[in-house]
Formats: C-alpha cells, structure tokens, sequence
C-alpha cells in the first residue's frame, strides 16, 4: 500500500448498523480508490465507548463486505498503518498533541485543550463545491476536560498518519473542514483531496436521512433478499 499513489478511506462510527447515507459515501471512496487503482482503507471510529461495541463494528464490516465494498487495510486485515481502531490509538494522539504544545499552538483551558487557530482564511479546494473559503475565528477544544480527544483533532491525526489523499464524506462535513485544514497546516501536513458530497434526504419530513428512518438500514434490504448490486446501481 505504501507505494499507492491515491489511498481512500471509510471511517464509520459503529454506533449502530449501517444506513444508506453511510454506504454512499463508501460506496463513492470505493469506487474513486479503485478506478484509479488506488487502496481502500476501513478506520473505525469508536472513540464513543458509550454507543460504539466490538459486536456493532462487526456488524458495519458485514454489511459493507455484502455490499462488495471491500479494503485493504482495516482491522481485519491488518495493514501498515494500525491500529484501526480509533480507541487503541490513544499513544499516538498523545504524541501528535505534544508536537501541538512545542510548536505553541496547543494550550489548556477549563480543564480541557483547546488549539490555538491561526487567524488566517483558508481556501479549501473541493472537489464537488470548488473553492470554498473560510476564516475559523476562534480557538476550540481538541481534548475534552476527561482526557479523550475531539473528532476533529483524531480525524487529521489519523488521515496523516495513514497517508489518506483522497476523504469523500457528506455534505454536512463542509463546515468542519476550516479546523482541519488548520490542524494540518499546524502539523506542516499535505492536504487530502476533498470531496463533500451531497446528502441522503429523509422520504418523510426534513433533513438527512438517519438510520431511524424507513427504509435506510441496509439490514433491511438483506432481510429481503434485495441484491447487493441492486442497492450500489440504485445508489449511483
């Protein structure tokens, strides 16, 4: 994998099974990865202990693995850049948050530690929205009072040290993405190729679709003998 030019990843929360929303952007990092004869990565980001199981995690790869979507490194595959999963990577997030406080830009604040923005616009350059600049005004935490990190902080972390050029994640991810570019800025880091794309809407009432909705979990389908290919061509 290593001498990959182009890696993508899937990072899902196993806090429950699989919906549609997650599965297309899987499915789309899956095909971009593979159309270019890139490497697929699977980071499970369990770092909610209080929602996220072993059982449940198993479960999302199932589902995935029905689909089709497979990987090349992931926890069951192991790989050159584990571990996999988000809570048995809590060495490496120590060390990254101590490159943060030598360089001045990590500091501690109501019992937590936040980070230290630059006060610079950044531009990100989407590959779905085109250019999109932003000015993050205010500092904000990256560990929480009790110890654990904060998504956006494990989430650059984790993409730099895994060598992920290319994140294809939902829509609603465009405006936490000024803190990234911030945070790998601040580790003197390449920036992935970001695509947000567009979301999953609710068939019933307002917003995203959620995997409490009709007809989003992917178990459905396979209790109904639905076909993996039917569901990827419905999605595309």
């Amino acid at each position: 994998m290593a001498d990959a030019k182009i890696c993508g990843r899937f990072a899902p929360s196993p806090s429950g099974r699989m919906h549609l929303g997650n599965i297309f952007c899987a499915l789309l990092a899956w095909l971009s990865a593979r159309a270019q004869n890139g490497s697929m990565l699977l980071r499970i980001e369990d770092l909610d202990t209080s929602r996220c199981t072993e059982e449940k995690a198993r479960l999302l790869m199932d589902d995935l693995l029905w689909l089709g979507l497979d990987w090349d490194e992931g926890p069951d595959v192991g790989g050159n850049y584990g571990p996999y999963f988000q809570s048995e990577r809590d060495d490496i997030y120590k060390k990254f948050l101590e490159i943060l406080r030598q360089k001045g830009r990590a500091y501690d604040k109501d019992g937590a530690v936040f980070f230290k923005v630059s006060g610079q616009k950044q531009v990100l350059h989407d590959a779905v929205y085109g250019d999109v600049e932003r000015l993050e005004e205010k500092d904000f935490p990256i560990f929480r009072s009790n110890g654990t990190p904060v998504f956006h902080f494990v989430n650059v972390v984790d993409d730099i040290c895994m060598e992920i050029t290319n994140v294809i994640r939902g829509q609603d991810h465009l405006t936490n993405t000024n803190k990234h570019i911030e945070l790998f800025k601040a580790f003197d880091a390449p920036l992935p190729q970001f695509a947000h794309i567009p979301l999953i809407l609710k068939t019933d009432g307002h917003g995203k679709m959620s995997k409490r909705d009709r007809g989003a979990l992917i178990e459905e389908y396979r209790q109904k003998n639905f076909l993996p290919d039917a569901v990827r061509n419905y999605l595309c």
